[in-house]
């Protein structure tokens, strides 16, 4: 989902404790440096924009960044970026390579105005398959236009190749399924390597209301078996209240889930990003902690039942890094630095605005042990 940029300013160092199952340590995220992306870019005959995931591929030392493009300016398409830098500095950023994902009959998604359902896309989450030869990768979907969210695997070059099973819940009805531009945003491998869990941006619609200045919202974490495709389990988590209230009251805002990494077995860092018309943008990082949570894949409905959602606990406030923070939709652990700290990314959609950025931002991570 898409908001404008805003900016915050702060500290350079956050200082936070965490706990998990095989380790506590203190966990220090500090604040290397930032590249952007100018501006209507282009790069194989395609504009680069709308960046709304981000992952590292070991193998090359490189990472992949899905376009939430709904082929409006190019086909559905992904891209490939060298990003170099170290704990003294980013130095610089390079695109090194670009492909289209395919539909099942193996062409291109068409043009919005060519839409007839099925063939509709809105490319948000992508992560690289345990075994390294393909990726999953979620749509949104559109929910005006009837058209069901999915996801999906495919190959490294975009090719198709199967379907996830996505419960009938999830699918656009009658006061039923996903909010229009709230469903699958998020998409992370589990540590086993086992499955994928994905999250909505938003609660279903059956589920309960938005997030408001004045109330969290519940949302879903859905868990698929990768060698089956199949749902495995299914748990809440709430998304905080709305950051801050509009200005003027009473215009648009929204509070969502817009990319999940996973720690362990049990837990994941959630990205929270928060949108107030004529307040801006807020971005903060959690840890969602399942452990204790209530599996819910047999609710059809949350609404009056009974649950535990999942815990978390605030790890970073993006804006008290002196940061002008802009729409960041995706988040990646990425190389081992020199000195031996892993490094983490974050990167932000500009929705093809010159008012926004295709912002990266690295930081190293103290106190944390190899994956």
């Amino acid at each position: 989902m898409n908001y404008p940029s805003f900016k915050f300013i702060s500290s350079i160092f956050l200082y936070i404790a965490l706990a998990l199952p095989a380790y506590a340590a203190e966990i220090t995220l500090e604040y290397i440096g930032q590249q952007v992306i100018p501006h209507d870019w282009v790069y194989r005959d395609t504009v680069v924009g709308g960046l709304s995931s981000l992952d590292y591929i070991a193998e090359t030392g490189r990472y992949v960044a899905i376009s939430d493009d709904r082929s409006e300016n190019n086909p559905a398409r992904f891209y490939e970026l060298k990003l170099d830098f170290e704990a003294s500095g980013f130095k610089a950023w390079h695109l090194s390579d670009m492909n289209f994902m395919k539909q099942p009959d193996g062409s291109m998604f068409p043009k919005p105005e060519f839409f007839g359902g099925k063939s509709s896309v809105d490319p948000e989450a992508l992560r690289l398959s345990p075994a390294g030869n393909s990726y999953f990768w979620a749509s949104e979907g559109h929910a005006k236009k009837g058209v069901n969210p999915f996801i999906r695997e495919m190959t490294r070059s975009g090719d198709y190749i199967r379907d996830f099973a996505v419960p009938q819940k999830y699918m656009v009805a009658e006061d039923k399924g996903i909010r229009n531009n709230l469903a699958f945003e998020a998409l992370t491998i589990s540590a086993d390597q086992k499955s994928i869990m994905v999250s909505t941006e938003g609660p279903l619609l059956q589920d309960g209301a938005e997030a408001t200045v004045n109330h969290d919202a519940p949302l879903r974490l859905l868990q698929l078996d990768i060698a089956s495709g199949q749902p495995r389990h299914e748990y809440v988590y709430n998304v905080s209240p709305v950051h801050k209230e509009t200005l003027p009251i009473g215009n648009f805002s929204v509070s969502g889930v817009v990319d999940i990494l996973a720690l362990s077995a049990d837990k994941y860092i959630v990205v929270e990003r928060s949108f107030s018309f004529g307040a801006g943008v807020s971005v903060k990082l959690f840890l969602a902690d399942l452990s204790a949570a209530t599996d819910v894949l047999n609710f059809d409905s949350l609404k009056e039942k009974s649950y535990q959602p999942a815990q978390k606990t605030l790890l970073a406030d993006i804006g008290e890094f002196g940061i002008e923070v802009d729409n960041i939709e995706g988040i990646s652990f990425g190389k081992r630095l020199k000195d031996g700290r892993r490094s983490l990314i974050l990167i932000s959609d500009n929705n093809f605005r010159s008012a926004q950025v295709t912002q990266i931002l690295v930081f190293a991570v103290n106190g944390l042990p190899a994956r």
